[in-house]
């Protein structure tokens, strides 16, 4: 049989009771849904969640202050899959719903959740970074867009039409002699390349320009792909938030006929905030990262 532990999703201001109920069970076979959901037991009632499996409920470990919001998971190593880290991003956004999160490191895993209250919630170090982290986003909310051509056929139709260093690398190939054309089209390609890697940082330059300003903070994602422009998240003051989404709109009018975005959030602070919690072992060292997380 697995021993089981808990896994720590994010950090919460200790609020009193705080309702987490399971998701609606869908029945594959109609598609509908069971509306007899299992009862568990819960510290009030309001925002519907499940663990990383998708079978533990969510539960609330308290003391002081601050509160660890985690299920009951097997102890092992876990893949760093995307079902994992979307689970746990999940689980984060449905606490969102009711109050501020502080989110926790991926695969932060405790054996009991007498560890979590002695090891962190009761920890001076820990009370103290969680008031200063807390303070730090108080009010924010993260905010992220992505870009990408909608049409790179034209994108790279113009660059051949525009680009002077394009230009000039494909003028020179056809004053080439035709047996001497095939390595100098793959340089060419290389021009076209690096022209389409400018156009791509300066367009990405442009966009975020017109929307730092309305942003405490900002933070550049890696973008895979020569479609894909820029994936930027922001952390925005609440108040403002109605002025970043005028942005964005006024960004889709202007650039929608060739660039698709994506706009997100409010979602949890996952790229200005992440908790790290190093837990003991009962007596014992520190469990390395190594010995939880697998790559797959």
């Amino acid at each position: 049989m697995e021993k089981m532990g808990f896994w720590v999703y994010c950090v919460i201001e200790n609020k009193g009771p705080l309702t987490i109920v399971p998701p609606p069970v869908v029945l594959p076979e109609a598609g509908l849904t069971k509306l007899d959901r299992p009862k568990v037991p819960t510290t009030g009632g309001g925002i519907e969640a499940q663990g990383i499996h998708g079978t533990s409920p969510i539960e609330v470990v308290a003391h002081g202050d601050f509160a660890a919001v985690v299920s009951e998971e097997p102890l092992k190593k876990y893949h760093l899959t995307r079902d994992f880290l979307m689970a746990h991003q999940l689980v984060n956004e449905k606490v969102m719903q009711i109050q501020p999160v502080l989110p926790v490191k991926f695969c932060t895993l405790a054996e009991t959740k007498d560890q979590i209250v002695r090891q962190v919630l009761k920890r001076q170090e820990k009370v103290k970074e969680f008031q200063e982290t807390f303070a730090k986003i108080q009010g924010k909310s993260e905010l992220g867009l992505r870009a990408r051509w909608k049409n790179l056929d034209e994108v790279f139709s113009k660059l051949s039409q525009e680009n002077e260093k394009v230009i000039a690398a494909k003028e020179k190939v056809m004053k080439m002699a035709l047996q001497e054309r095939h390595t100098a089209l793959i340089d060419v390609g290389h021009v076209v390349k690096e022209a389409l890697e400018e156009k791509n940082i300066k367009t990405a330059e442009t966009l975020i320009h017109e929307l730092a300003p309305w942003a405490v903070q900002h933070k550049k994602q890696n973008v895979l792909g020569d479609v894909n422009i820029m994936n930027v998240a922001f952390l925005v003051e609440d108040e403002k938030q109605a002025s970043f989404d005028e942005v964005v709109n006024d960004l889709e009018v202007r650039y929608g006929s060739q660039i698709q975005f994506k706009y997100v959030g409010p979602i949890p602070p996952f790229n200005f905030v992440e908790i790290v919690i190093q837990l003991e072992e009962e007596g014992g060292k520190p469990k390395s990262k190594a010995e939880l997380i697998e790559r797959s």
